[in-house]
């Protein structure tokens, strides 16, 4: 089940940002990528991990400069 939130959020969060809906498209790519990270934590997926951190905090950062 956590995949394929991760996956729907994702997919919703990048059309979302693409049409100019940053504030929830940053959020729903934020719940994709945390969840791709506890995927990858549980699958011992160290690449998948470094991967979905590094979207962690490129959404963060997105929310953040969005609420500036």
């Amino acid at each position: 089940m956590i995949p394929w939130t991760g996956t729907l959020a994702s997919i919703v969060g990048s059309f979302l940002v693409a049409f100019g809906v940053a504030s929830v498209g940053y959020v729903a790519f934020l719940i994709g990528s945390f969840s791709w990270l506890v995927v990858a934590y549980r699958r011992k997926d160290r690449a998948l991990g470094l991967l979905n951190l590094t979207f962690l905090c490129a959404n963060l950062i997105g929310i953040a400069r969005y609420t500036v």
